[in-house]
């Protein structure tokens, strides 16, 4: 499965901390470089909510993950550079969001910041397959959530949840149209991770499956990238992604880890769907 280019939103020119209205999660804004992260040093603890900006000439993405007590970020990448599992290292995973070079993501990823713990971001990407990862070449970096008292609680919002097993998906197949949070729940046994890409304008699901068949390139029949979350067997990630759901438009999901070199990938063992986009009126029926 090829996934298709990404699209984005004008950049923002304001500062990294910025109200989200209604809810009052404060956004923290990641600008990604070629190839570096220009990042808060120190956020609040408490609910945030990460937004990418991606100002280099290089597709890039924002990379997320919870670092353990006592670990540092180049433990880390050292772990990531040597292709070493990172399990160990740390308490749980975040989230990805992407960007397209002079765009930002189309979505948001949620955490709920531990005071005192440390993130880190990477972008694991290379320009080419003989290629440096970007990481490689200096981008990631390290995010400290300080010490303050937890803020009171933002305004409940709704969540919908998608839950992974072996070798497929459970999830509500409508969603009205709007603002939606996803939550990922892998139930599973083995590592499996929850990718939403929209599908490009009028395309379906069923279009897609008979490209795939035919063996024909579906980069055209693909929109924007939307994010992943991905956990470990029985866990869940620390993040939640959050966008704006369109009628009329077809969000694909998939999981494209595989349970070895050897193996195909989950998405080819039926590990995807499709998430349909529904005017107000038409969900309620």
């Amino acid at each position: 499965m090829i996934r298709g280019p990404l699209a984005g939103l004008g950049l923002l020119s304001t500062g990294f901390l910025a109200a989200w209205s209604p809810s009052a999660t404060p956004i923290v804004t990641v600008v990604g470089t070629d190839y570096a992260f220009t990042a808060p040093a120190q956020v609040p603890p408490g609910r945030i909510a990460f937004r990418f900006v991606n100002q280099g000439k290089h597709r890039h993405e924002l990379n997320v993950a919870r670092l353990k007590p006592g670990v540092s970020v180049d433990d880390y990448v050292k772990a990531v550079q040597k292709g070493i599992t990172v399990r160990p290292l740390i308490e749980g995973t975040v989230g990805v969001l992407f960007a397209e070079p002079g765009e930002s993501s189309y979505s948001q990823l949620i955490t709920d910041a531990t005071p005192g713990s440390t993130l880190a971001v990477i972008c694991i990407f290379r320009d080419s397959p003989l290629a440096q990862r970007h990481f490689a070449m200096g981008m990631y970096t390290r995010i400290n959530v300080s010490r303050l008292p937890v803020r009171a609680p933002s305004a409940a919002v709704r969540e919908d949840t998608v839950l992974a097993s072996e070798y497929a998906f459970r999830y509500p197949h409508e969603l009205a149209a709007g603002s939606h949070t996803i939550v990922f729940r892998n139930v599973g046994k083995v590592r499996h991770e929850l990718s939403i890409d929209v599908l490009a304008k009028g395309v379906t699901l069923a279009r897609l499956q008979a490209a795939e068949k035919k063996s024909a390139r579906v980069d055209s029949l693909l929109g924007e990238s939307l994010g992943v979350l991905h956990a470990y067997g029985g866990q869940s990630p620390l993040g939640k992604l959050t966008f704006d759901v369109v009628p009329g438009r077809e969000y694909l999901i998939g999981c494209y880890f595989k349970d070895d070199d050897k193996s195909p990938e989950h998405y080819a063992l039926g590990m995807f769907g499709a998430i349909k986009g529904v005017a107000r009126s038409a969900a309620v029926r």
